[in-house]
């Protein structure tokens, strides 16, 4: 009987010290972070914004290989014959599914949006958001870069899977395309939201971050760009009516006396053939909010990055 009873309490004894192991051998990696619980502080909502921007510097995407959308004629083409015939096929309009540089392009704006979505949901619902400025300021950054992203894939491809919900699970990442003109409204009422928490830029504002100039400049182009006529998936090009490219026009109209009023931004003094040249000689122009998407050089390596948006 006492072996039985010195049995019971050895394996007690046992059951206790694995379990105050188990305790003391599980430790929080501090290079991981719980995304329910990430969302405590200014800086970690910092963090999530400066997230979307990598996305947007990737190498293969506006770190380099966005430079080739909009190559249209052979003074790109040229400069990379024998090089990469990807790139040629983008000039001539031949593409098929297989080209990496577009499935890159279009990984990672879906992947910027997806971040976007979780910072926006992330500091939407930190505490005392409704009373943080800054914390809406960050918000607006983020609801800027969804929109810029948004707008490139409207622009490219027209109708496209979007939503505003983080993908939390393998399922939730895929979804249907979603019509244009439901994605324009989300487009426009993120710049809303960013033109109104934004402060306007100064001269010694950075010019790697968004600021309520680059958030009504992009609005406008949005509204220009909607007004027009685009390509449906039956083969037709439509355009509005002419009372909602009139509301579109005026639009524009108001975001530029908003510049007007505000006099900092204007455009470049030597005009565009000025503005371009000292663009090729890495002189910058930072009081031009239009270029909402200004690429320049960087150090000796003539790689594209981001900034001025």
């Amino acid at each position: 009987m006492k072996k039985i009873h010195l049995l019971y309490i050895t394996s007690a004894l046992l059951l206790t010290g694995l379990t105050s192991c188990e305790g003391l051998l599980t430790e929080e990696p501090n290079s991981k972070y719980d995304r329910d619980r990430y969302f405590d502080s200014e800086e970690k909502a910092e963090m999530a914004v400066i997230g979307i921007y990598s996305s947007l510097s990737d190498f293969n995407h506006y770190g380099w290989y966005e430079m080739a959308v909009p190559a249209s004629d052979d003074t790109y083409y040229t400069a990379r014959t024998q090089s990469d015939n990807q790139v040629h096929d983008i000039a001539h309009y031949q593409l098929n599914s297989t080209n990496t540089w577009i499935e890159s392009i279009w990984k990672l704006k879906y992947e910027g949006i997806d971040r976007a979505n979780l910072t926006i949901d992330g500091i939407s619902g930190m505490t005392g958001y409704n009373e943080n400025t800054r914390l809406k300021a960050l918000e607006a950054e983020a609801r800027f870069l969804r929109a810029f992203l948004a707008f490139d894939l409207v622009k490219g491809w027209g109708d496209v899977p979007f939503k505003t919900a983080y993908s939390s699970s393998y399922e939730s990442a895929f979804g249907e395309r979603v019509d244009r003109e439901t994605i324009y409204d989300e487009i426009i009422t993120d710049l809303i939201f960013a033109k109104n928490n934004l402060d306007w830029a100064t001269a010694s504002s950075t010019p790697e971050r968004v600021t309520q100039g680059a958030a009504r400049a992009l609005l406008m182009r949005v509204y220009l760009q909607r007004a027009g006529y685009s390509l449906h998936a039956n083969g037709q090009l439509e355009r509005p009516d002419d009372s909602k490219r009139k509301e579109y026009f005026d639009a524009v109209i108001k975001e530029w006396e908003a510049f007007e009023a505000k006099g900092y931004h204007d455009f470049y003094d030597g005009g565009y053939e000025a503005l371009f040249k000292s663009f090729s000689r890495r002189i910058e122009y930072e009081r031009e909010p239009l270029g909402n998407c200004f690429l320049s050089f960087t150090g000796t390596s003539q790689r594209w990055s981001m900034g001025h948006l």
